[in-house]
């Protein structure tokens, strides 16, 4: 066994008789039961890797007592029933920096690990924006949940999220903050945590007075919340989306902008671009079919950054597309009618700027 300055430890609720893959990799990981975890210190360890029913409310609470006093910069994974949105919640709400589905192969477990064999993951984390991120990713995971079981709002976490993000892009850089959340988050958190990165800096850039450089970036957070109701399969799915599944998908908008109208205090413009941000300009958009004079100012920034923050994504299907190719896509919709030009050349020099 190896010290644990140099091992991953594996927190499971199996019994350890069942021998995960972990188990057979005496060089990596040790593994403990869960019931063991309130009296191992987690600070030595390289990553905690978290195979637990994230449904379970005891383990929830068990986890959260050790986990969130952990060191920020110390990366933990978790196994989730794969197309279960609760466990897939939890664990961003638990600071997840990826996932993989349960049960975990040695191809599962090598992929989490893969950049501990590159380089130190201590290292990589040990960043401002790295720490930002993670806040506001947990910040996230509670409010999908909220918006998931219809209850309160944190307004708090939500606004401490918004402005680290607003400092951290204004001290680190757009570029910092990109490359950060598409090396430790997936998914929908991955999207949101690139736009409210983009929006963010196009405010700054612009010179966009405070409280509007923070109306934009909880916009950003905020703007697609309503995906907490969406099935993962669709939401995930690398080819095109069926009709059917489409008429699922843009339901999101509506959903996000119902529940935080009924349980969060937002300005008038957060919650119109929250609802209206698939709306274009020529009234080809959703969920209404808005037209140029029915959409606001804040809504066609969150709009167009929205788009580049999809295009500069990086999933398992897809790399992150250039700045340069993203924003030729823009300038074409722009051509086309769908957005406001002016933006799309404001939105051009803030990256450029960045």
């Amino acid at each position: 066994m190896t010290s644990p300055s140099d091992a991953v430890l594996m927190i499971t609720d199996s019994p350890l008789e069942a021998s995960p893959p972990a188990a057979r990799w005496p060089a990596i990981a040790r593994v403990e039961p869960l019931g063991e975890l309130g009296k191992i210190d987690l600070s030595p360890y390289t990553a905690i890797l978290v195979d637990a029913d994230l449904s379970n409310t005891a383990n929830i609470d068990r986890l959260k007592k050790s986990l969130l006093a952990l060191e920020r910069t110390i990366p933990r994974y978790f196994l989730v029933a794969e197309g279960r949105r609760v466990e897939i919640v939890q664990a961003n709400v638990l600071g997840a920096h990826a996932t993989e589905p349960r049960p975990l192969t040695a191809d599962g477990l090598e992929r989490l690990l893969s950049s501990t064999a590159r380089q130190s993951l201590k290292e990589m984390l040990d960043s401002s924006s790295a720490a930002v991120a993670q806040a506001a990713s947990r910040a996230l995971g509670t409010a999908f949940e909220a918006l998931r079981t219809n209850t309160s709002f944190d307004s708090a976490s939500v606004a401490e999220a918004s402005d680290t993000i607003v400092d951290s892009v204004g001290t680190d850089g757009l570029g910092q903050w990109l490359d950060t959340v598409r090396a430790h988050h997936q998914g929908t958190y991955q999207h949101c945590l690139l736009v409210t990165g983009v929006l963010t800096n196009f405010a700054q850039k612009v010179g966009m007075s405070s409280a509007d450089i923070s109306k934009l970036t909880t916009a950003g957070l905020l703007h697609d919340i309503g995906k907490a109701t969406i099935p993962v399969a669709i939401l995930e799915k690398p080819g095109k989306l069926t009709p059917a599944e489409f008429v699922q998908i843009a339901r999101h908008p509506l959903e996000g902008y119902d529940y935080l109208k009924a349980h969060a205090n937002l300005s008038t413009d957060i919650l119109a671009a929250v609802r209206s941000h698939h709306e274009y300009l020529d009234g080809s958009g959703y969920p209404d079919g808005l037209v140029a004079s029915q959409i606001g100012d804040l809504t066609r920034i969150v709009t167009i950054c929205d788009i580049y923050g999809a295009l500069s994504e990086r999933r398992a299907y897809k790399p992150a597309m250039s700045p340069p190719e993203a924003l030729a896509i823009l300038e074409d919709m722009s051509a086309a009618g769908k957005l406001e030009p002016a933006l799309v050349r404001a939105l051009r020099g803030a990256v450029e700027a960045a």
